[in-house]
């Protein structure tokens, strides 16, 4: 099964681009009760986010499950994403987008992201807008675990 983990902050494009990109069997969003009711005005939106991401998933036949979560506390979000991981297997392929949220948020679902790539099929994606407005998908994987390599055998060499 294909399951996409994302975080919510008060912008919903980046779950939206994920659903019509990758469209994914289940999508898990993790997002504070604001992020959830904010209506992202300011980008053309006129539907509360989880409203928009509803129909976003009912259109590409996704299953959603919302996670709710203080957006500030690490702690948080991570309760928030263990239960969103209690519904994924060894088999799923798993694609974890960090790239909406507040940085706490995309903090905890890249870390986990990347010991998820040790034991597991996941890609590590980051969605962005251009000020043309085309909108682009950067996958991190195989960068993101060169580089936590690299610091990791760096650091002894500190102290």
């Amino acid at each position: 099964m294909k399951i996409a983990i994302l975080t919510l902050g008060f912008h919903p494009r980046p779950v939206e681009h994920i659903l019509f990109t990758e469209q994914p069997d289940e999508c898990h969003v993790i997002a504070s009760e604001e992020g959830l009711s904010y209506i992202a005005s300011e980008h053309g939106y006129i539907k509360p986010n989880s409203t928009v991401i509803k129909e976003a998933a009912r259109r590409t036949q996704s299953k959603i499950r919302f996670y709710k979560c203080d957006p500030f506390d690490p702690e948080s979000v991570g309760d928030a994403l263990s239960k969103a991981l209690a519904q994924i297997t060894i088999d799923d392929e798993v694609i974890i987008n960090y790239s909406g949220g507040t940085q706490a948020m995309s903090f905890v679902l890249g870390s986990v992201a990347l010991v998820l790539t040790r034991i597991m099929p996941v890609r590590v994606l980051y969605s962005i807008r251009t000020s043309d407005g085309k909108e682009k998908i950067f996958d991190h994987t195989q960068t993101l675990r060169d580089l936590f390599r690299k610091l990791y055998d760096i650091v002894p060499s500190i102290v």
